[in-house]
């Protein structure tokens, strides 16, 4: 009897560790999930990258987001928005509006087959698509105010 009576117990233990688990990792979300819009240097058509990016509680997801999308393409043969390499010189998210200052190699880093208005429409594509929450996105480079992106 005894013997039955601690199969039943560790069974019942076992099934409740089971369910904790379960629940546990479906509820903490680990990873957010972005796509990114980049434009193909050999075909001119817009490509996809899809990123995982581990939540954190530093910073904003906007902020996060923004980041990894000024880390440039996987595919090399998309055009990145600044050269590998260049740091953000702030990036925040205030009353649903994101902020972020560039370097001047931003600037310097427009091409004739990759425009200020294709770089304005990309930005406002891959922001408004993957950040739902924001309204606006105000891009400075240095300071001075180039691109105010408007949720449609």
């Amino acid at each position: 009897m005894n013997y039955i009576k601690t199969k039943i117990i560790s069974a019942f233990l076992l099934v409740v560790i089971v369910i904790i688990v379960f629940f546990t990792s479906f509820l903490n979300e680990k990873y957010n999930r972005y796509v990114l819009f980049l434009k193909n240097s050999i075909t001119g058509k817009i490509d996809t990258e899809i990123r995982y990016v581990q939540t954190q509680d530093i910073q904003a997801q906007e902020s996060s987001f923004f980041e990894e999308l000024m880390l440039g393409p996987v595919n090399h043969l998309c055009y990145s928005f600044v050269p590998s390499g260049t740091k953000l010189l702030s990036c925040f998210v205030k009353d649903g509006i994101l902020y972020a200052d560039l370097p001047l190699v931003f600037v310097e880093n427009i091409r004739p087959e990759f425009d200020s208005d294709a770089i304005k429409e990309l930005l406002e594509k891959n922001i408004f698509t993957n950040c739902k929450t924001l309204q606006a996105a105000c891009i400075f480079v240095e300071g001075v105010e180039i691109y105010e992106l408007l949720k449609k």
